[in-house]
C-alpha cells in the first residue's frame, strides 16, 4: 500500500520514505483517493474509527463518510474540485461511521503531484478527536449557556478590564466601551478601592487564588448592586495565570430580600409584631415574605387573644380568690357548726333515748289505763243496767200505786155512800156513819199517800230515767274514752317504736355529723391549698401579662422594612 508514493520522492531515500510512511500509517488513519474522490485504499486506523471493512469502501466515493444534505451541497463539490487543483485542506470534520454515528477527525486532505507537478490523487491524514471535540462542544456549550444566564467579564491579572457580556453591561448599567480598558475598581466604592484588602484581593487572583463570595458594587448610576460571583484564574498551558474571568448573578433583590427578612425577624424576636412586609421580593423569596407576613399576622392574633385571655384569667384568678377567701371563712364556720351540730346532735341523741325511755314506760301506762278503762266501762254497763232495773221496777210499783189510788178512791166513794145512808138510818146510822166517816178519812188518807207515794215513785223514776240516762251517757263516754285511750295507747306505742327508731337514725346522724365534721376540716385546709395554688396562679396570670405586654400589635407605620433594607 502507498508504494507508488516511494516513485515519487526523488529526494527521498526509499527506505527512509518507507519508514516515514510506517510511522505515521502506525499512528494515523490513512485513506488514498482519486481526484474525483474515488477510495483506492486505507489503512486498519482508518477503518477502525469509521468501523468499515476495506472491501466495503475501496471503489466507493468520499461522500459515504458525510451527510447526504453536505454530499449533495455546492460547497462539497467545490471542495473536491479544489483537490483536483492540487490545493491543500486541513482542518476538523464531522464524518458519518458505518453505524450513522458522527465522528470528528482532525484531517488534512493532501493533493498528490506527478513530476510534472500535476495532481494526480489525494491522500489523507486523520486523527479521531471526536471525544475531544464532544467535550470541547459540552465546554463551550456550558460556557455558553453561563454567558446567557450570567454575567460574565475578563480582566487581565492587575484589573483591568479586557470583555465584557451583555449581561453584564445591562446589570452595571454600562456600554462595552466604557468599560473595556478600565479597572475593575470602577465598580467599587472608593473606600474599598482604596483599601489594602483590595489590592491584595487582587494579588491572590494574580496568584491563581480562586475568590467566590457576595460582593457589594456599584452601578454607574451610583446605585448599589449585589451580585453572587465567582473569580476564575484561567492558567495558559504551562499552569501560569494570565487572565481573570469573573462570573456572577445579580442578587440584589434577594440580599435586599434577606436583609428585610433580617429586619422583620428581629423586630419580630423584640415583640414587634406590628409591622409586615408590603412590597414583593423577587422570585421564591416572595412566598418567604407572605410566610412571614402570615406568620406575624398569626402571631398578632394569638397574642391579642392570650392578652384578652390572660386578662380575662387574672380577672377570674381574682374573682376566684375572693371566692375562695369568702369560702375558707364560710368553710371555718360551717366547720365550727358542724362541731355543735353534732354536739347538738349527740343531746339531741340522749335526750331521745330518753323519751324513747318514758315513752315506753308511757305506752306501758298507757295499755294499763286502757284496761282499767274498759272495766269501768264494764261496771257503768252493768250500773246502766242495774238502772234499767231499777227503772222498771219503780213502774211497776207506780202501776201498783195506781191501783192502790184507784181502792182508795173506790173506798172514799163506798164511804160517802156509807155515810149517806147512815144519815138516811139516823140514830140507828150513826156508829155506822161513824165508822164511814173513819173509813173515808182512812181512804181519803190512802189516797193521799198513794198519791204522794206515786209522785215520789214517779219522781224516783224520772230521777232513775234520768240516771239510766246518765249512766248510759256516762258509759258511752267511758267508751269512747276507752277508745280514745287504745287509740292513744296505740300512739304511744307507735311514738315509743318511732322514738326507738329516731335513736338508732340519730345515731347514724351523729357519726355522719362526726364524719361531715372531719370532711369540713379537711375542707378547710383544702380550701387554704387552693388559696394558696390561686394566689400563686394569680401571680402567674400577672406574670403572663408582663410576657404578653412585650409584644407590641398595634399597627404602625409600614413599608419601611424592604426599603430601608434595600437602602
Amino acid at each position: 500500500m502507498f508504494g507508488h508514493l516511494f516513485g515519487q520522492a526523488k529526494s527521498v531515500d526509499t527506505n527512509e520514505a518507507r519508514s516515514i510512511i510506517d510511522a505515521i500509517s502506525r499512528s494515523q488513519a490513512m485513506i488514498e483517493f482519486d481526484l474525483e474522490g474515488t477510495i483506492l485504499s486505507a489503512n486498519s486506523n482508518f477503518l477502525a474509527t469509521l468501523k468499515y471493512e476495506s472491501d466495503e469502501i475501496v471503489g466507493q466515493h468520499h461522500r459515504i463518510f458525510v451527510e447526504p444534505e453536505y454530499a449533495a451541497s455546492e460547497h462539497y463539490a467545490k471542495f473536491w474540485a479544489r483537490l483536483a487543483k492540487g490545493e491543500f485542506f486541513a482542518d476538523q470534520y464531522k464524518r458519518i461511521d458505518k453505524n450513522g454515528d458522527e465522528v470528528w477527525i482532525q484531517a488534512s486532505y493532501n493533493p498528490i503531484f506527478d513530476a510534472n507537478g500535476k495532481p494526480i490523487k489525494v491522500v489523507k491524514f486523520a486523527t479521531d478527536i471526536t471525544e475531544q471535540k464532544l467535550h470541547a462542544a459540552d465546554t463551550n456549550g456550558q460556557i455558553t449557556a453561563i454567558g446567557r444566564s450570567q454575567a460574565v467579564i475578563e480582566f487581565d491579572l492587575d484589573g483591568t478590564i479586557l470583555h465584557a457580556n451583555q449581561n453584564f453591561l445591562d446589570a452595571l448599567g454600562y456600554q462595552l466601551d466604557e468599560v473595556v480598558g478600565q479597572h475593575h475598581r470602577i465598580f467599587v466604592k472608593p473606600e474599598e478601592a482604596a483599601s489594602s484588602d483590595y489590592k491584595e484581593f487582587w494579588a491572590r487572583l494574580a496568584r491563581g487564588e480562586f475568590d467566590s463570595a457576595e460582593y457589594e458594587r456599584v452601578r454607574k448610576d451610583g446605585d448599589s448592586i449585589w451580585i453572587q460571583a465567582s473569580y476564575n484564574p484561567i492558567l495558559d498551558a504551562d499552569g501560569r495565570p494570565f487572565k481573570v474571568v469573573k462570573y456572577a448573578t445579580d442578587v440584589t433583590g434577594r440580599k435586599k430580600a434577606v436583609v428585610a427578612l433580617g429586619h422583620a425577624l428581629e423586630r419580630m424576636s423584640e415583640g414587634n409584631l406590628s409591622q409586615k412586609i408590603d412590597i414583593p421580593f423577587e422570585g421564591e423569596l416572595d412566598e418567604v415574605r407572605q410566610a412571614i407576613n402570615k406568620t406575624m399576622d398569626r402571631f398578632k392574633s394569638i397574642v391579642q387573644r392570650l392578652r384578652e385571655t390572660s386578662m380575662s384569667l387574672r380577672a377570674a384568678t381574682t374573682e376566684i380568690l375572693a371566692g375562695a377567701n369568702d369560702l375558707s371563712d364560710r368553710t371555718a364556720k360551717e366547720a365550727a357548726a358542724v362541731e355543735e351540730t353534732s354536739a347538738s346532735v349527740e343531746g339531741i341523741s340522749a335526750g331521745v333515748s330518753d323519751t324513747q325511755k318514758k315513752a315506753s314506760e308511757a305506752a306501758n301506762a298507757t295499755t294499763q289505763v286502757s284496761r282499767d278503762a274498759t272495766a269501768v266501762g264494764e261496771v257503768m254497763g252493768n250500773a246502766n243496767r242495774a238502772m234499767e232495773g231499777i227503772a222498771a221496777s219503780a213502774t211497776e210499783i207506780s202501776n201498783i200505786i195506781t191501783v192502790i189510788d184507784n181502792i182508795a178512791f173506790q173506798t172514799n166513794l163506798l164511804a160517802l155512800n156509807a155515810s149517806v145512808e147512815a144519815a138516811r138510818a139516823g140514830e140507828a146510822g150513826k156508829g155506822f156513819a161513824v165508822v164511814a166517816v173513819e173509813v173515808r178519812r182512812l181512804a181519803q188518807s190512802a189516797a193521799e199517800s198513794s198519791r204522794e207515794i206515786k209522785e215520789l215513785i214517779e219522781k224516783s223514776t224520772q230521777e232513775v230515767v234520768q240516771g239510766t240516762k246518765l249512766v248510759a251517757d256516762a258509759s258511752g263516754q267511758v267508751g269512747q274514752i276507752v277508745e280514745k285511750i287504745s287509740y292513744s295507747s296505740a300512739l304511744v306505742e307507735e311514738i315509743s317504736v318511732a322514738m326507738t327508731e329516731q335513736a338508732s337514725i340519730l345515731s347514724e346522724v351523729g357519726l355522719a355529723v362526726r364524719q361531715i365534721d372531719e370532711m369540713a376540716q379537711q375542707n378547710a385546709a383544702l380550701v387554704e391549698e387552693t388559696n394558696a395554688a390561686i394566689e400563686q396562679c394569680e401571680s402567674q396570670a400577672h406574670n403572663l401579662d408582663n410576657i404578653v405586654d412585650t409584644f407590641k400589635i398595634e399597627q404602625v407605620a409600614t413599608n419601611n422594612a424592604y426599603v430601608t433594607a434595600a437602602a
